[in-house]
């Protein structure tokens, strides 16, 4: 009995460990570095913050990271907002910096310039190419979208294209968000165009990546072009092109139809680069 008594008391009188909170970081204490990496779109970011802890990234692309150091590769010429938050034991900071990508990697970057419609800078990379008159179509450019509409029964079409410049033998992929309210008697078309567009004259030169001919009427319709319609019409790859020599082309987008109703409206435009 006097045993465990005397155990008792000893365990009784040990000292509890106590566990303290270190202090707050602040966002002052949080850095980050960035530096050139292996190319013009890759970039390698490091945590030089004035206090430890555990660095945790938004890398502004969809992307998130961990660690001290992280690669990112940005393929698309854009804004993209890097946020570094250090996470401590006694809660967490973070900083912000901006990236401006003006390099689009050559195999698998967007090489639209613009192609999100969404500022003046972007809509005017593009030139509106007017096909049978200056009357009965019209286009406006609202919220990050291009809507091309017509006078009913008219069969107004117009377009937008913008120089790309291209490589021999690689492919590319094109693509766009589209939307539509309903169409009746129309039709999309996506050109490569191996001459510049004119005023004035409808192209129809050999390289078309897509022809959506809509006869009859269609109902609502929205999502990647490249999910809504089977590309038909003189397409061997679907809407994978490859070029016979480097240069410049002209990617246009053409809308028209007896009736365009409502309009259709299309963004994000894309045209990359694809192994």
């Amino acid at each position: 009995m006097l045993f465990l008594l005397s155990v008792t008391l000893l365990y009784s009188c040990k000292k509890e460990k106590v566990y303290t909170m270190g202090a707050v970081p602040t966002a002052s204490q949080v850095v980050i570095q960035k530096t050139a990496g292996a190319d013009a779109n890759h970039w390698i970011l490091k945590n030089l913050s004035t206090t430890t802890g555990i660095a945790y990234w938004d890398l502004g692309n969809g992307a998130t990271a961990s660690g001290d150091s992280v690669t990112v590769f940005y393929p698309d010429v854009d804004t993209y907002t890097i946020v570094l938050t250090l996470v401590t034991s006694g809660g967490m900071a973070s900083t912000t910096i901006t990236h401006s990508q003006t390099t689009p990697d050559p195999k698998s970057g967007n090489l639209v310039k613009g192609g999100k419609l969404a500022t003046d800078a972007d809509i005017a990379q593009w030139t509106i190419q007017r096909i049978n008159d200056n009357v009965n179509s019209k286009i406006v450019f609202a919220n990050g979208w291009a809507t091309v509409t017509n006078v009913a029964e008219s069969w107004g079409q117009l377009a937008i294209y913008q120089p790309i410049q291209v490589v021999v033998g690689q492919k590319y992929k094109v693509d766009l968000s589209f939307k539509t309210a309903g169409v009746n008697n129309g039709w999309f078309k996506i050109y490569a165009c191996t001459t510049q567009p004119t005023q004035m004259v409808e192209y129809t030169g050999a390289i078309e990546v897509t022809e959506i001919a809509i006869w009859g009427t269609v109902g609502p319709k929205s999502g990647l072009l490249s999910n809504i319609f089977n590309p038909t019409a003189g397409i061997a790859n679907g809407d994978i092109v490859t070029f016979p020599a480097s240069g410049t082309i002209w990617l246009e987008i053409q809308a028209g139809a007896e009736n365009l109703m409502g309009g259709v409206s299309f963004t994000n435009i894309q045209f990359r680069g694809v192994q």
